[in-house]
């Protein structure tokens, strides 16, 4: 079950919608006609959603850790004191 590069790039290209008209069709009558290829596009669009979750994750960590580093360090009073006062006046 060896997926060949120029595949992949297909199964990318098909999955961010970047094939044309032409190119998307021939792409969809390939999928339902090899089912190894229906296979490989369901794991790589599996594999990119846990890509992108696992970036989100990351993301929200990285601003939970500046959020913390604001919030309590008092080197950053004056900026936390801004913050607040804009919420107090909403």
């Amino acid at each position: 079950m060896r997926t060949s590069l120029n595949e992949i790039q297909q199964i990318e290209k098909h999955l961010s919608r970047e094939l044309n008209g032409e190119e998307e069709l021939l792409f969809q009558a390939n999928v339902i006609l090899n089912k190894e290829l229906a296979a490989n596009v369901q794991w790589q669009q599996k594999t990119l959603q846990l890509v992108h979750a696992y970036g989100r994750e990351q993301l929200k960590q990285e601003i939970r850790t500046v959020q913390e580093k604001l919030f309590t360090q008092r080197e950053h009073l004056s900026f936390r004191q801004k913050i607040l006062a804009f919420f107090a006046h909403s």
